[in-house]
């Protein structure tokens, strides 16, 4: 016979798991993510938001060129097809290093371009197309990266409330979109090296530059993209500026432990890290080969876009005669079957779990491009970095984890053997960046919740609300002249100098009027 205690508990456990139930039926909703950015590391971070979402009971539809391997209830994907061939046969990225950084800005808005026309081309653009008045959704979720002419779906679907997510950091114009404050005397515009504190002679570029950028996208990126939309969705479709002021949110890669300070607007959430986790186990031969290295191992990855077998030969000799003088193991992602002059202790696959990798004890240094992802990685698992960055915000990333010391950096365009081997073996062997990456990783994870679950609960807020007006900045509103407050200094200008020229005319008219009276006392006085 159960006794009164159990007899309480167990309604009491039913009722919590029944509400749990009834709350999760009432909020799931119908989701389109539209995420075509042609960049697998960026899927990595999207598929963390959309899984989870999809994992609470949400109907998720994710349109995107990189189609997950495993199939999940409520998760169906529109795969759009040809954008990776598309940037993949068509852009050097090694030639993209030596790119100025305009030169830089203005390939990664022709990347975008390119990739989206491919992408509207594509069957799966014509299948999301076929679904217009078939289908409701109650969120679209964009990307705010450079792949704007699928914004175009918006309105096709009765523009329901719409957030973005950014992989890539926080983009100049993703700030914008919020209201957030992004002046560049103080805020670096994104792929410059800077550091927080800018010198006059910097603060004079990233003007040059963040006008360059904003005008860029305004007059040349974002009317091809809307041209691109209404040659493959129609004529009426409007404006892609117009869209992107119907956007709710954004949530941004970014967060205060590595990003420089900057004021936000609250409707922009930083959530960096947010597909980072905790090291899972590995397979039984990558797990026998890092716990079989007493001198430790270094993982060697140029990430998703960056392909490590296509380095030039000088260069990939240049990296194989440093590595091969440590007495550390070596494992690099390499996408061919075989590396020429591959040295002992270096391995090779073309693919590695990069994150469980980092997660084991004995990876004593991360060779890494520098993306975003690789670094936030990097950072959560507390491995010490040496860079070697091409394109994009790699520079930025890398530097500010060499200002902090926890990073040295490499130019692939100027490298030597010794260089290569002198900062592997300084970070390998001063103590001083594995203590600091410690701190730094203590910081990244010091938070009140996970960063998925902050997307996760802000994404429905939204569903919730439908929608966050309430949360749009008064900026956006503004005309340029109005936000610089132009209208008004020109308005007290023009007052004060009104006010100045009465006063002048006042006080000659003054001094006109004592000379007269002086003049007539002295005539008085000589009669």
């Amino acid at each position: 016979m159960s006794s009164p205690k159990m007899i309480q508990y167990f309604p009491t456990e039913i009722f919590f798991i029944l509400s749990a139930l009834l709350v999760t039926n009432v909020y799931a909703a119908n989701i389109l993510a539209l995420v075509v950015t042609p960049s697998p590391s960026h899927h990595i971070w999207n598929r963390a938001l959309t899984l989870e979402l999809a994992h609470r009971g949400h109907h998720v539809t994710v349109v995107t060129p990189d189609p997950e391997k495993q199939k999940y209830p409520n998760y169906t994907e529109i795969i759009i097809e040809g954008m990776y061939e598309e940037v993949i046969e068509n852009y050097d990225y090694t030639a993209m290093s030596k790119e100025s950084i305009l030169q830089n800005y203005a390939s990664i808005f022709q990347w975008g371009t390119d990739g989206c026309e491919k992408g509207l081309q594509s069957k799966g653009a014509k299948q999301l197309l076929e679904l217009v008045g078939k289908q409701s959704f109650d969120l679209i979720i964009v990307e705010a990266v450079v792949d704007e002419c699928f914004h175009a779906f918006v309105p096709l679907f009765g523009s329901p409330p719409v957030i973005a997510i950014t992989a890539y950091s926080l983009p100049p114009w993703a700030a914008e979109m919020t209201g957030s404050p992004n002046t560049p005397s103080y805020i670096n515009v994104g792929n410059l090296p800077y550091p927080q504190h800018l010198t006059f002679i910097q603060r004079t570029i990233n003007f040059i530059v963040h006008s360059f950028v904003k005008a860029y996208r305004r007059l040349i990126h974002l009317p091809k993209q809307h041209e691109i939309a209404q040659k493959y969705l129609g004529k009426n479709i409007p404006p892609i500026e117009d869209i992107e002021k119907n956007i709710s949110i954004i949530l941004s890669n970014i967060h205060y432990s590595y990003d420089y300070t900057r004021p936000l607007t609250p409707s922009l959430i930083p959530i960096g890290g947010m597909h980072v986790k905790p090291a899972k186990q590995l397979p039984k031969e990558l797990q026998e080969y890092l716990d079989d290295a007493p001198e430790g191992v270094i993982l060697f990855s140029l990430g998703s876009n960056v392909r490590s077998d296509k380095l030039d030969g000088g260069k990939r000799k240049i990296l194989l005669e440093a590595l091969a003088q440590l007495k550390q193991k070596v494992l690099w992602k390499w996408e061919s079957d075989s590396l020429p002059d591959q040295p002992k202790n270096v391995k090779i696959a073309k693919w590695l779990p990069q994150n469980d990798i980092l997660g084991h004890p004995n990876t004593r240094l991360f060779i890494t491009h520098g993306g975003l992802l690789s670094t936030q990685e990097a950072m959560y698992h507390g491995v010490p970095v040496v860079g070697i960055p091409f394109l994009a915000d790699q520079f930025i990333n890398l530097q500010r984890n060499v200002v902090r010391g926890v990073a040295e950096k490499l130019d692939i365009s100027n490298i030597t053997p010794n260089e290569v081997l002198s900062t592997l073996t300084k970070v390998l062997y001063d103590p001083s960046y594995k203590e600091r990456m410690k701190v730094l990783s203590n910081q990244f994870r010091d938070r009140p919740d996970t960063p998925l679950n902050t997307a996760v609960w802000w994404t429905e807020y939204v569903i919730r609300n439908k929608g966050a007006d309430h949360l749009r900045s008064a900026a956006l509103e503004l005309s340029w002249y109005q936000y610089f407050l132009l209208d008004v200094i020109t308005v007290l200008s023009v007052g004060f100098l009104i006010l100045f020229m009465i006063i002048v005319k006042l006080l000659k008219l003054l001094k006109r009027i004592c000379l007269t009276s002086w003049k007539e006392t002295n005539k008085q006085k000589r009669n």
